[in-house]
């Protein structure tokens, strides 16, 4: 009988060699992930309130905890974040760019001293305009 450390090792493994075959499934499939994920949404509604029910939103968290949380940034997160946010920056520019009118909505708006209500107002127009735009109100 293996030891949990054996198939720990062995689990390892086998990810890593498969990486390649992960990556070639996902290219060649037929199937549209998008559409299969829309398609479920209701199994995902319900998979979701049983969680709120039974708790296990913070039952999880409570498992893992700081220390768990931390360990995660330390040994996976700080060596992927810089790599995510490069491979994601023309995706953001993108997404992030239609938001512009939005945020230059201010613009037309008086700017009054520091601490100003008229400056408050400013605030308050571009974070209604990229709210609108968010929810399509």
């Amino acid at each position: 009988m293996k030891t949990a450390s054996q198939s720990q090792d062995k689990y390892v493994s086998r990810a890593g060699a498969a990486a390649t075959d992960y990556k070639d499934g996902a290219l060649s499939t037929s199937k549209d992930q998008a559409q299969n994920a829309i398609a479920g949404k209701a199994n995902w509604a319900a998979g979701i309130q049983a969680a709120i029910t039974g708790d296990r939103y913070a039952k999880g968290l409570q498992t893992s905890g700081k220390a768990g949380w931390q360990k995660g940034v330390s040994e996976k997160g700080a060596n992927r974040f810089a790599e995510g946010v490069a491979a994601g920056a023309s995706k953001y520019a993108t997404n992030s760019g239609k938001y512009d009118s939005a945020r230059a909505s201010a613009s037309n708006l008086p700017r009054g001293p520091k601490g100003s209500e008229q400056n408050f107002a400013r605030s308050k127009a571009v974070g209604q305009a990229l709210r609108k735009m968010k929810i399509g109100a």
